[in-house]
């Protein structure tokens, strides 16, 4: 099985997956790490606790520390459950924005 640094991750970012514990990537991790990293885009869908997170937070971390310009990922939650995971993405980037907004609708996030 690949290791981290073999998907493509810097190793100061496989170094922080091992403080974290992360020993090994998952399934879902192997699939959208490398599509990530080439720019592609990337559907992960996988069971609660399978490393989804990771999975997208991992090589946009790499991207913002290449190059941390520009509006250059969009990620979407479409579950009420999905929403807090995804706003642990560290907000390292200047001029940013989160949003979460689970079960509203356009009407009431046109204001936003």
């Amino acid at each position: 099985m690949a290791g981290f640094a073999q998907l493509g991750l810097s190793s100061w970012l496989v170094e922080q997956c091992r403080q974290l514990g992360l020993k090994q990537p998952t399934p879902v991790q192997l699939g959208c790490i490398p599509a990530i990293l080439e720019g592609r885009d990337c559907l992960g869908c996988a069971k609660t606790g399978s490393g989804k997170t990771a999975a997208f937070v991992l090589p946009i971390l790499q991207k913002l520390s290449e190059d941390p310009y520009g509006i250059f990922c969009l990620v979407l939650t479409p579950t009420r459950h999905g929403g807090p995971g995804a706003g642990a993405l560290p907000e390292t980037a200047r001029g940013h924005r989160h949003a979460g907004a689970p079960g509203r609708s356009p009407a009431q996030l046109q204001h936003f």
